[in-house]
C-alpha cells in the first residue's frame, strides 16, 4: 500500500486504477511527474496547440487525462464518490459548466491576476477528480494566463512536497474558501515571483 501523507491532499484508499507496478510514493510521484511534463510540453510549446484550447468541460477533462493516462485507468473521469473536500460528486458537471460562464464573465470585467486567482481557486474547490486536482488546476490557471499573453507562474518551490510554500498555499485556498482571495493572490503573483 502506498501511504499519502501530504497536508491537504485527497487521501486515495483504491490504488486498483494504477497502470504501472509501483510500490512506493516517490516512484508515484516521479511516474506522475513525468506523465504531467509530457502535457505541460504540449501545449507550452506549441502555441498552435495553445491556440485552439477553449476553457470548458471537454478541454478540463482532456487536460487531466493527458497528465496522468500514463499512470491511472481514471484519468480525466470525474469522480463518483465523495472526497475529503469537493463538491458533491452528482454537482461536479453542474459546477464546471458554471465555472466556463463565470470564467468568460471575469475574462471580460476583471484584470487577469484576479480572474486567475479566482479560477485556480475554483477548480481545486470543485475537486472533480479522484487525485491529481491541484497539479491539474495550476496547469489550467497557467495555460489560461499563456494563451491571454501573460508568464506562467511559479508557484512556489515545489507545491508537491511538505514544505514551507505548500502550507502557505493550503492556507491561502482555505483563506479563499471564506471569501478572502488576497494571500491566494499574492501566493500566485507575488510570492511565486519571489521564489524565481
Amino acid at each position: 500500500m502506498i501511504v499519502f501523507d501530504k497536508e491537504g491532499e485527497t487521501l486515495i484508499d483504491d490504488i486498483s486504477g494504477l497502470k504501472l507496478e509501483i510500490t512506493t510514493r516517490k516512484e508515484l510521484d516521479e511516474a506522475e511527474a513525468q506523465n504531467i511534463l509530457k502535457a505541460y510540453v504540449k501545449y507550452t510549446l506549441n502555441s498552435s496547440k495553445l491556440k485552439n484550447v477553449t476553457f470548458d468541460l471537454n478541454f478540463f477533462r482532456k487536460l487531466h487525462k493527458e497528465m496522468f493516462s500514463d499512470v491511472w485507468n481514471w484519468a480525466g473521469e470525474f469522480r463518483t464518490t465523495q472526497t475529503s473536500i469537493g463538491v458533491e460528486a452528482t454537482k461536479i458537471y453542474l459546477a464546471l459548466y458554471q465555472l466556463q460562464d463565470d470564467l468568460k464573465f471575469w475574462k471580460e470585467n476583471w484584470n487577469y491576476m484576479d480572474t486567475a486567482v479566482r479560477l485556480h481557486h475554483s477548480l481545486v474547490k470543485i475537486h472533480p477528480f479522484l487525485n491529481g486536482n491541484g497539479r491539474w488546476a495550476r496547469l489550467v490557471v497557467d495555460l489560461w494566463l499563456l494563451k491571454n499573453g501573460h508568464n506562467v507562474l511559479s508557484w512556489g518551490s515545489n507545491l508537491d512536497e511538505i514544505s514551507t510554500d505548500r502550507s502557505r498555499y493550503i492556507s491561502a485556498l482555505q483563506e479563499a474558501d471564506n471569501g478572502n482571495y488576497q494571500k491566494l493572490k499574492e501566493f500566485m503573483f507575488i510570492e511565486s515571483k519571489l521564489s524565481r
